[in-house]
């Protein structure tokens, strides 16, 4: 049976719900400029409603997160098949519906007050990747910083690409919709897409565009609804992706990372779901800021010097960090 953790903040984070169930954040419970606390992520009352989570709320997606064309890649010369999702056509998304990292129970936990550590080992194979794998997630509130740190190590080449797909609304997860947040995007370009969503190899400069958010300037019902992914400034070393800040609460996180790309989704498609204390909600009632590989990486990164190729080797270790850090 799946369990619930919390840990605590001293700052202005004050605890954060972890489950073992797809590593998934249950809430976030964040100091506002008024004092009062409030869960700043969307999600379920119960650990059983993550069983189906069809908006991912909360967890981590993965070996392989956000689009791959055509649902095959190739490592050394071999080709692997993946699930074609059922809203994406012949593309994947996620890697799997019911067998990708949101919907695996982490077997090995270790909390601490501030900290939580899940490991999930996987055979080769078992989930359409090469390698005995170790996957890990840590979770740690340092001050007013959220840390999550990904690990994996495998014994045959193999790749990975996870992200966090928690959905924030800084006015509080039931308060309505997220118009009148400001967005600060830290990136150059955008990655051009098709009209499945795979990126062609190209990147389109932000000034100027619509998604442009290189200035900090509010996100309203006017504003063109995004699902891109922002290719982040100096991206060969941890730095600053983006930021989201909101007026009502007080609130700013900023979201850094090591990773080159950043897909930002406001949330047009989240389906009208019943959420956290019977709180109905539905398209634009989060934010979702998923630091990660440029989509479709397995193969555009293969031979396009722009985009960055998730290979781990054999007998590497692979990590990566990706902070949240919530200022008043």
């Amino acid at each position: 049976m799946a369990k619930i953790y919390t840990i605590k903040g001293n700052g202005n984070i004050r605890e954060a719900q972890i489950s073992d169930l797809g590593a998934a954040i249950l809430k976030l419970i964040v100091k506002g400029k008024d004092g009062k606390d409030r869960d700043v992520v969307l999600g379920f009352d119960t650990v059983d409603e993550y069983k189906v989570n069809p908006a991912f709320f909360g967890a981590v997606v993965g070996p392989i997160a956000n689009r791959t064309a055509k649902a095959r890649f190739s490592i050394n010369g071999h080709t692997y098949e993946m699930e074609e999702d059922i809203d994406e056509g012949i593309n994947n998304l996620h890697t799997s519906r019911e067998k990708g990292l949101h919907k695996t129970k982490f077997e090995d936990v270790k909390l601490d007050d501030n900290s939580i550590s899940l490991t999930h080992r996987v055979e080769d194979m078992d989930d359409g990747f090469p390698g005995n794998r170790s996957i890990g997630v840590r979770y740690e509130i340092d001050g007013d910083t959220l840390r999550i740190t990904y690990t994996l190590t495998t014994d045959r080449d193999t790749v990975f690409n996870p992200t966090n797909h928690s959905y924030f609304n800084l006015n509080g997860h039931d308060s309505g919709k997220i118009f009148g947040h400001t967005f600060k995007f830290n990136a150059d370009s955008y990655t051009e897409v098709d009209e499945g969503l795979i990126p062609t190899g190209e990147f389109v400069p932000i000034v100027g565009s619509k998604y442009d958010f290189s200035e900090e300037k509010a996100f309203t019902s006017e504003s063109a609804p995004i699902d891109h992914n922002f290719r982040r400034k100096d991206n060969d070393s941890f730095g600053v992706a983006a930021s989201v800040y909101s007026p009502e609460s007080g609130i700013r996180m900023t979201v850094s990372s090591d990773l080159p790309g950043i897909q930002v989704y406001t949330g047009a498609m989240i389906p009208t779901i019943t959420g956290k204390g019977g709180y109905t909600y539905g398209s634009f009632s989060g934010v979702a800021l998923e630091t990660q590989f440029f989509p479709n990486c397995l193969n555009e990164g293969v031979h396009n010097p722009d985009f960055k190729y998730p290979l781990v080797k054999a007998g590497e270790d692979f990590k990566s960090v990706t902070e949240y850090r919530f200022d008043i």
